[in-house]
């Protein structure tokens, strides 16, 4: 009889029993949900500071492309200028040589000349290095300002 009613208390015990794990359960599981709940706010915040970034550098990437491309017209430019020049240089070089009676004369026309494409070369180099610098640094330029610095 008292082992029956060991196993009586045994029972009641066990029945007793899951109602208690159920809390425990319950409350490591409210614990758990809120700790999950942590990390997936700051995965948003996380998620909104990076969306902020990637707009900041798609407009500072719109901007250099727009300032790469005003580049790429001065460079172009530039190359159209030196182009008149050596033509203009050219066409007076012609010119002066049909007129030259001495041979005297010719070389002045030849050394003006070389002058002078020289002179044209320099002027249009010195745009062109300009310009291709600040073609090459616009980007990395725009990247900075954009996150900050």
């Amino acid at each position: 009889m008292a082992q029956s009613r060991r196993d009586g208390q045994e029972v009641l015990k066990e029945a007793e029993a899951p109602g208690e794990r159920d809390r425990q359960n319950s409350a490591a599981t409210e614990a758990a949900q809120r700790q999950a709940g942590r990390p997936v706010e700051s995965g948003g915040e996380q998620i909104l500071r990076a969306a902020e970034a990637s707009a900041a550098t798609a407009s500072g990437a719109v901007r250099s492309g727009s300032a790469i491309a005003a580049d790429a017209q001065e460079i172009a430019a530039v190359w159209v200028c030196y182009a008149e020049d050596i033509a203009r240089h050219n066409w007076e070089a012609s010119q002066a040589l049909l007129r030259a009676r001495t041979f005297s004369e010719m070389l002045e026309v030849q050394t003006k000349f070389l002058r002078d494409n020289m002179q044209s070369f320099v002027n249009q180099g010195l745009r062109l290095a300009q310009s291709t610098s600040r073609m090459a640094t616009r980007p990395f330029d725009t990247l900075r300002q954009a996150r900050g610095d």
